[in-house]
């Protein structure tokens, strides 16, 4: 894998902050309760549908044009933008404010305002790193970011401060990455022109979209619940999204990865062969993690997230629809990576454009009719269209191979995982120490096995790898 140590690094850092995060939840459901946790998450979810607003396609209009081998000043002219959505977006949340708040249970506008402030200045930031083909020093932010917001987070809501903690942990953690960030940023000594201007705007018009599909797919099913169910329900089920998420983090890491490289080769050269060779290989380890995930959260999910405290067992099956939906949105994440890096948003608008539609047409539907299974079917069906339309597009414009044999590969060495799983918690127990013993070895033995299958695997693990393995060579 050509871009192996990148993704690695960019993975670790994922891990490092969904641990971080993992801790920190556990805090604060336990210490706020459901309830107050479930107004936590409304008001969040409320903050991310701002944040995208906030946005509008800016990010990746920065990250496309900072990576193409041009002239342009597009940190300052970025950053100009960035500044000026966001002071709209300010005037619109005060003059909201009244419906807001009573939408969210909570006197919280100025505090959407403080967070939406660093939250969109971290992405500015990140943004520009990645275009400037620093991911591996983007990457790192977001750990930073989380493991200092869950360090704020456990020490105030402990010391008694409850939610204003956790929101103050929000701010904190951002200041934090983004100070960090900014020292590696290379600014352009030219001045911005009209020109960079109408070059962030001509790819924004098109990835607007975007922006707004991956937050439905983030969050719309949330938004929907806090009209027909308790807060209590919303915080299992959101704590059934978080361990999803976390499967599918690897995938996330690919595609950050690649982006900037597809960018600039698709730039540079006429052809796309160098590119579709990256998206087979993106394709070949989205689902490296998230498939074990999936299977395992089938066999001890139900144990997993009794972690959270009593009552949390209940999104056992919510748990396996999201981790499904996960799967499917990393495929089609992939796809749509790769259009958007060939300087085809347009594509991508149409694309983004269904899903966004079928995605808020099903969870108000579906969620009225069945609660929390209906948002996460909405969910599920959104991504699995999703992924069918990014694999139409994505054909018509490179020649693209979906290697099937690498994804059955993982299926198997999963199938193995869970047997082994599923008679360990017969013989053994299924108490939760015993469970989160055979979640290591589950992973041991996946690994393992996927290892001795996959000559693609071990050059990549052999490619990567400081050291050299002793047993079924690469070649």
């Amino acid at each position: 894998m050509r871009y192996g140590h990148t993704s690695i690094v960019n993975f670790l850092s994922r891990l490092v902050m969904s641990f971080s995060g993992f801790v920190a939840t556990i805090v604060l459901t336990r210490t706020l309760g459901q309830d107050r946790y479930g107004t936590y998450v409304v008001v969040l979810s409320v903050l991310a549908w701002v944040a995208m607003v906030g946005k509008l396609g800016l990010p990746q209009a920065i990250r496309k044009r900072v990576s193409e081998p041009n002239d342009g000043n597009y940190v300052v002219s970025g950053a100009l933008a960035q500044l000026g959505l966001y002071a709209i977006v300010v005037a619109c949340l005060l003059v909201a404010r009244p419906y807001l708040n009573e939408f969210m249970g909570l006197e919280a506008t100025w505090v959407l305002i403080a967070i939406l402030a660093t939250q969109l200045g971290l992405i500015f930031v990140q943004s520009v790193l990645d275009g400037q083909h620093l991911v591996h020093v983007s990457s790192v932010l977001s750990p930073v970011e989380w493991t200092s917001r869950s360090i704020v987070q456990v020490v105030l809501v402990l010391s008694g401060l409850g939610i204003v903690g956790a929101f103050a942990g929000y701010i904190i953690g951002a200041i934090v990455a983004i100070g960090i960030g900014l020292y590696f940023v290379t600014v352009p000594s030219t001045m911005p022109s009209r020109r960079d201007f109408d070059r962030l705007k001509s790819y924004a018009q098109f990835s607007w979209l975007g922006s707004i599909k991956g937050r439905t797919f983030m969050s719309m099913d949330t938004l929907i619940l806090a009209v027909f169910v308790s807060n209590g329900l919303i915080a299992i089920y959101e704590i059934a999204w978080n361990l999803a998420s976390l499967f599918a983090i690897f995938g996330a890491s690919i595609s950050q990865t690649l982006f900037p490289e597809m960018s600039k080769i698709s730039a540079e050269s006429d052809s796309n062969a160098e590119v579709a060779g990256l998206l087979r290989v993106s394709l070949a380890y989205s689902g490296l993690f998230i498939i074990p995930g999936l299977v395992g959260s089938a066999l001890v999910g139900d144990i997993v997230l009794t972690i959270y405290g009593s009552g949390f067992e209940a999104g056992y099956y919510v748990l396996l629809v999201l981790t499904f939906a996960r799967l499917l949105y990393g495929y089609m994440d992939q796809f749509l990576n790769t259009i958007d890096a060939i300087n085809r948003p347009d594509l991508t608008l149409y694309i983004n454009g269904i899903f966004v539609g079928v995605n808020a047409i099903l969870n108000v539907t579906l969620t009225w009719q069945f609660g929390w299974y209906g948002a996460a079917t909405a969910t599920t069906v959104s991504a699995g269209l999703g992924l069918v339309l990014g694999y139409r597009f994505a054909s018509q414009v490179i020649d693209v191979t979906v290697p099937l044999n690498e994804i059955a590969k993982q299926c198997f060495a999963a199938s193995v995982m869970a047997a082994v799983v599923l008679v360990g918690r017969v013989l053994v127990g299924e108490t939760l120490l015993i469970v989160i013993g055979l979640v290591g070895i589950g992973a041991a033995v996946y690994f393992s096995v996927l290892y001795g299958l996959s000559r693609e695997f071990r050059t990549t693990v052999h490619e990567n790898l400081p050291f050299e393995l002793p047993v079924f060579p690469s070649e």
